[in-house]
């Protein structure tokens, strides 16, 4: 049996958002106090905010499952967040 944790993920998008074909949205990204990744997942409905690499974000939902990294890509394991809400923060911005 799992238990999900309910938490808030404050962090960085490492990605944009992929849509998969049940329309959920996901995308990793890296907590600024733990420096844990996560994968967001929310329903493509729901998201509205506008995500790109580098977005500064908070996320609200239950962290469960792992899903493993791909060593061979440098890719960390990352918590599984399923997200009731995502809320963009500040824009960071590029040199």
């Amino acid at each position: 049996m799992t238990s999900n944790e309910r938490i808030t993920v404050s962090g960085t998008a490492l990605a944009a958002p992929t849509i998969t074909p049940d329309r959920i949205a996901e995308f990793p990204v890296r907590d600024d106090r733990s420096q844990r990744e996560y994968l967001v997942r929310i329903d493509a409905d729901d998201l509205s905010a506008f995500i790109t690499r580098g977005s500064r974000l908070d996320a609200v939902g239950e962290a469960g499952w792992t899903v493993p990294g791909r060593s061979w890509q440098g890719e960390a394991s990352r918590t599984l967040l399923q997200a009731q809400s995502v809320h963009a923060g500040d824009m960071a911005l590029a040199a």
